[in-house]
């Protein structure tokens, strides 16, 4: 029980991916004063951490088949 325990706090706070990526929402809350700005900024925001993941679960992916460590 413990171990789900553990697996669930450190899911909440030291790997979350919102939380861990909040900078990424900075230039989101600079502009949201209209809504127009505030949308098309949310959603360039939303792209590029998409890209960003994508990007990042491909080299993983690749690394592991690989068998390159860092």
């Amino acid at each position: 029980m413990n171990e789900y325990l553990l697996i669930v706090l450190s899911a909440i706070f030291i790997n979350n991916f919102i939380v861990a990526r909040f900078l990424g929402i900075c230039p989101f809350l600079g502009v949201s004063k209209q809504v127009e700005t505030a949308t098309g900024m949310g959603m360039a925001v939303t792209f590029v951490m998409a890209l960003a993941s994508g990007i990042t679960y491909w080299i993983q992916k690749v690394r592991v088949m690989l068998n390159i460590e860092f």
